[in-house]
């Protein structure tokens, strides 16, 4: 892959992220599907990151923590991943999925779930792809995702009951707090 697919290319910029995760099919239409990381690094303050992956052949160190926001109207997944470029200062994102939504959201926990690793593509303004790498994914690392979804799927179960779900009423909750907390810090952090 010399670029970010086309659908990727368009779920990220319909959306403004500079991140995401999707279900894709990596090595060809026999392949299994599986989920892999999108982020991009675009802008002046991603040039060091840019000048660090490209060309490296390294495999860098990453990290994912995984929390349920449950609101009023849905549970939103905040997936927060670190590739540590430099010891110092590494690389942080934050995904939101609604899984309880079904399509790529759901898909793509419920992928972790299973699949042996996690693939990560790193890409430039215009989504050229500048550094890819895969990470074996542990059974404690695959035993987390499942107990993310479940409680997701729950909380969901139970807000359908009461007649308020609302999948994009809960993202633009969690998304306000976004903005709060950087109107009042200055930058959410690196990309």
């Amino acid at each position: 892959m010399k670029r970010f697919p086309q659908f990727v290319r368009e779920a990220m910029t319909a959306s403004g992220a500079m991140a995401t995760c999707l279900p894709v099919r990596a090595d060809g239409p026999y392949s299994d599907w599986e989920t892999a990381f999108f982020l991009q690094l675009a802008g002046p303050e991603s040039k060091a990151d840019r000048r660090t992956l490209q060309g490296s052949g390294q495999t860098f160190s990453t990290g994912i923590e995984t929390d349920v926001i449950e609101t009023e109207s849905a549970a939103v997944v905040m997936l927060r991943a670190e590739i540590h470029l430099r010891d110092a200062d590494p690389l942080s994102m934050e995904i939101l999925l609604t899984p309880g939504e079904g399509g790529a959201h759901h898909q793509a926990l419920k992928l972790m779930t299973r699949q042996p690793s996690l693939r990560w593509f790193f890409g430039d303004r215009a989504f050229w792809l500048i550094h890819a790498q895969a990470q074996p994914l542990g059974s404690e690392q695959h035993a987390g995702f499942p107990e993310v979804l479940n409680t997701a799927l729950r909380h969901d179960a139970l807000v359908r009951m009461t007649g308020h779900y609302d999948a994009q009423a809960a993202l633009g909750e969690v998304v306000k707090s976004y903005e709060l907390r950087a109107s009042e810090h200055g930058s959410v952090g690196r990309h």
